[in-house]
């Protein structure tokens, strides 16, 4: 790793994917950590890397609220019944012969595990119910955000 996040950072620069003034302010003990991390070691584990996948889908109201943490419409309600537009850009979805795996990646500098988890559990939440029906019947098993400011990978439970 030594010689060869340097040698990207400079392949990078040469074939004009990155701006040199951007290049030289790479934090290479960042990317290293990253590299020796759970979450990089999932996304080498799977079948297929998915980067950036955008979608929109519709969906149950009651299924996007009780995702979001909201409280739940009663499931015979007109109200429960209407479909919702979600929409967005997943991160990185790792597809797996069996299930499928949703890592989202944070560069912000909150400071606790757990207020990365209270910002983002919803979105989270609301991005597996979009994955999961893209890809059914396979589940989602999976959820993580890996955050550069802690340098690690934070399960998001559901």
């Amino acid at each position: 790793l030594e010689t060869a996040i340097p040698a990207e950072r400079d392949r990078q620069v040469e074939a004009k994917l990155t701006a040199s003034e951007i290049a030289e302010k790479l934090d290479e003990k960042r990317i290293r950590r990253f590299v020796e991390s759970e979450a990089f070691a999932r996304i080498c584990a799977a079948d297929e890397v998915l980067r950036e996948l955008d979608f929109i889908t519709a969906l149950p109201a009651s299924a996007a609220l009780a995702a979001q943490g909201s409280a739940r419409l009663q499931a015979d309600s007109a109200a429960a019944q209407a479909r919702v537009l979600v929409q967005g850009i997943a991160d990185i979805v790792l597809v797996f012969d069996d299930h499928i795996e949703l890592l989202d990646y944070k560069t912000d500098r909150k400071k606790t595990e757990q207020e990365f988890l209270d910002a983002y559990r919803a979105q989270l939440n609301l991005y597996a119910l979009a994955i999961k029906k893209r890809f059914a019947p396979k589940p989602v098993t999976y959820q993580g955000i890996y955050s550069f400011s802690l340098n690690r990978l934070l399960e998001v439970e559901t």
